[in-house]
């Protein structure tokens, strides 16, 4: 089959590998990007991430914390002018405040939050949309990067902490920039997706399968490929953005001791422009 350059051009971005290793599991895979992608990795040719899966939209993400309740969303528009107007940070402090009150995330069919939208469209001349939101109740703490708004960024991150300790500003503020920074699939190895480890397995086994190795040694450096696919992955297993001498569970426990109290993450919520 015929490739484009357009595709070839697009699996260079989310893969980083050259063109015509791209033309070549473009063809492989007659013509889908993600197992292209998918192939470029067996070979260990792509990075093991995608930059991009598709043109970033602009926009931005909004947090609203209230007590024990935090709402965040994602509000996209056409230009990443139109995301330094005040009208649409107006546009999206109100949406985050219908999202508090009604404690519902599923806002597409909310009739105020509509009526807002389209408002808001007929005054700033462009088209929006709010493509997601979530609500996280608990200990909350957030963190909001390249923030051009109080609460108004590129990059938003609640999370839930549990522990009895009455003030944990500068650690949940640290969690959140550390998750920010490195985006964890899933809080530890226990809470990471099966199908997730079942496809990096898959992988790993595709770039073992012709080292020419025994048995015994290939499930060694798989055990050992898969234990540092969790360190990277998980945010217990992450080093600390902050101190990259240790994981975020040894930042944790340091911290746990040091108040004398268990400190544990409940849950985290990421939101980033077009991701």
């Amino acid at each position: 089959m015929t490739i484009s350059a357009k595709e070839v051009q697009e699996l260079r971005k989310i893969s980083g590998a050259g063109m015509m290793e791209c033309k070549t599991a473009l063809s492989e895979s007659k013509g889908d990007l993600n197992e292209a992608f998918k192939l470029l990795r067996e070979k260990g040719i792509a990075k093991a991430e995608k930059k991009s899966g598709r043109d970033a939209n602009e926009g931005l993400i909004g947090i609203k914390v209230n007590s024990d309740k935090a709402s965040i969303i994602e509000i996209n528009s056409e230009t990443d002018f139109v995301s330094r107007n005040s009208e649409f940070h107006k546009l999206v402090n109100q949406i985050l405040d219908i999202s508090i009150k009604s404690n519902d995330p599923a806002l597409e069919n909310n009739q105020d939050v509509s009526d807002l939208i389209n408002n808001a469209v007929g005054k700033i001349g462009e088209n929006i949309v709010l493509r997601r939101c979530a609500i996280l109740n608990g200990n909350i703490y957030s963190y909001v990067h390249n923030a051009v708004s109080n609460g108004l960024g590129k990059i938003g991150v609640i999370v839930d902490i549990d522990t009895d300790v009455s003030d944990l500003s500068e650690v949940g503020k640290n969690i959140c920039m550390h998750i920010a920074a490195l985006s964890p699939k899933s809080i530890s190895e226990n809470d990471l997706d099966n199908q997730t480890i079942d496809a990096e397995k898959d992988i790993i086994r595709q770039q073992l399968k012709d080292t020419g190795k025994p048995n015994n040694i290939l499930e060694k450096m798989m055990d050992g490929k898969l234990k540092k696919f969790f360190e990277e992955n998980t945010l217990l297993g992450q080093k600390f953005v902050v101190d990259p001498s240790i994981t975020v569970q040894q930042y944790i426990d340091q911290v746990s001791e040091k108040n004398k109290s268990k400190i544990s993450i409940n849950k985290f919520i990421r939101y980033e422009i077009g991701s």
